[in-house]
């Protein structure tokens, strides 16, 4: 069986569940997989602490769901806090700075963060400076950029991390070089 066809499978078998455990090793399976294998924030290859992050927060999910987390639109199809729907394969270095945020003030107006689930990576980011910079193009991306301090320098942070996977040809991931459009990237 091909790996589109065994997440396929994974994911049929797991949808047919009402809550998902975030440390249940088929979903964290389920979650890495279709994540390609990378923090679906920053893109870094799945290496070290890797975890299974809700895109809404439980203690949001009430005002999430009732309309009032703006500017986050409640999407018909998640199906709760702790469904498959409202989790994301997500780094060390972006679980922690994202935290309980689903928005980020940028001047005078608050844009959401990125959805892994409902956005396009490509539509919101591109790489600058041989792929060392992820840099926001959009309002969303922006926010997200600035919140998860996607650039934040130093050898133990993001930046650092991300340099050294430049170094061993790990990253960007193979899927996401068709992005590399940015000058001097």
């Amino acid at each position: 069986m091909s790996q589109p066809e065994y997440l396929a499978a994974l994911l049929e078998e797991l949808l047919g569940r009402g809550q998902h455990d975030p440390h249940d090793a088929t979903v964290r399976r389920a979650v890495r997989l279709r994540a390609r294998d990378g923090c679906e924030y920053c893109l870094l290859p799945t290496a070290g602490q890797v975890h299974v992050d809700h895109i809404i927060p439980p203690a949001l999910w009430d005002r999430y769901t009732s309309g009032r987390l703006r500017p986050v639109v409640p999407a018909p199809d998640r199906r709760g806090p702790d469904h498959l729907g409202n989790f994301a394969w997500c780094c060390a270095f972006c679980n922690t700075a994202k935290g309980q945020q689903v928005a980020h003030r940028i001047a005078s107006r608050t844009y959401r963060l990125f959805d892994p689930r409902y956005d396009s990576w490509s539509e919101h980011f591109v790489f600058a400076h041989n792929c060392l910079f992820i840099v926001g193009i959009t309002g969303i991306g922006r926010a997200t950029e600035q919140a998860l301090g996607l650039n934040t320098p130093g050898l133990d942070g993001p930046l650092g991390t991300r340099h050294d996977a430049i170094l061993v040809g790990r990253y960007p991931p193979y899927w996401a070089r068709q992005w590399l459009v940015w000058p001097g990237a």
